[in-house]
This record gives structure tokens, C-alpha cells and sequence, in this order.
């Protein structure tokens, strides 16, 4: 059985309105699919609950962790599975990109989400959401460029 994109989407975006509706959950406007504050929210949480500490959280996630990375994982792994798209790649130098993968991170919560969340905050009119994205775009454009002409 075949599912297609739009299906999916609007399936998985009538049962969230209904599940938030259900259990009155609210998150912070333009919290929607937040790649860094999710993980960040699910790893605080994680630790506040182990050794109770207090580490920050949204209002969301205070009860429940939100478990939006893990089923966005859960659910390309299944994808590149039932395509048969799965391919482990090595990488040329493991700790460089894990050392790029925290800086990303970092800097994504520093400037106050990933570029899912700098967009819907845009949509609600946030000027210095539209400044970042408008940063975020050159920064690829211009690291992009360096990185190709060192490597071609």
C-alpha cells in the first residue's frame, strides 16, 4: 500500500489538531516542527528526569517529552527501508562531522530554532526571523561556495 506525501501530511495534521484539541496541549507559537528545540526539550528532559536538575523546557514539554525527532527518524528509517534506499555511508572524518553536527546545533538554538521554525516564525511576521533566514541563506550560499571550490 502506497502512501502518498500529501496523505500522509494531512493525516498526520488532522490527528495532531485533534490530539492537541483532546488534550488541551498548547505549545509556543511557532513550536510546530522544530528539529533543534525538540531535541533540545527531549534531552532536557530526559536529564531533568534522571538526575533532577531544572533544565530549561517549553511549556510544552514540562509533562511529557516531545517525541517529534524520534518519529521523524522512526519514520525515514521505515521510508528508506520500504524503498530500499538504505545505504550506511562512511564519512571521511567521523569527528569533524560530529564536531560540525553540534556547532549546527548550537548555532540553530542560539539563533532561536532551525529553518523549519525561523519560516513559520517569518509566516507570524517576526522580523529578526526573516533577518536570521535571510543570514542562513548566505551562510549556505557562501560556505557552499568554498566548499565546492576546494573540493572540485
Amino acid at each position: 500500500m502506497r502512501i502518498s506525501p500529501l496523505v500522509a501530511g494531512l493525516v498526520s495534521g488532522f490527528v495532531a489538531a485533534l490530539l492537541q484539541a483532546l488534550f488541551k496541549v498548547f505549545p509556543p507559537p511557532a513550536y510546530g516542527i522544530c528539529i533543534a528545540c525538540h531535541t533540545r526539550d527531549l534531552v532536557n528532559w530526559i536529564v531533568n528526569n534522571a538526575f533532577g536538575t531544572s533544565l530549561g523546557l517549553a511549556p510544552v514539554s514540562k509533562v511529557i517529552p516531545v517525541l517529534t525527532v524520534v518519529g521523524i527518524f522512526i519514520g525515514a528509517l521505515i521510508a528508506a527501508f520500504v524503498h530500499k534506499e538504505f545505504k550506511i555511508k562512511q564519512t571521511h572524518n567521523p569527528a569533524i562531522g560530529f564536531i560540525l553536527g553540534i556547532l549546527v546545533i548550537n548555532f540553530a538554538l542560539l539563533m532561536g530554532g532551525c529553518p523549519v521554525r525561523e519560516t513559520l516564525r517569518t509566516a507570524y511576521g517576526d522580523i529578526i526571523a526573516f533577518i536570521s533566514l535571510i543570514a542562513m541563506f548566505i551562510g549556505v550560499v557562501a560556505a557552499s561556495e568554498l566548499y565546492l571550490k576546494r573540493n572540485i
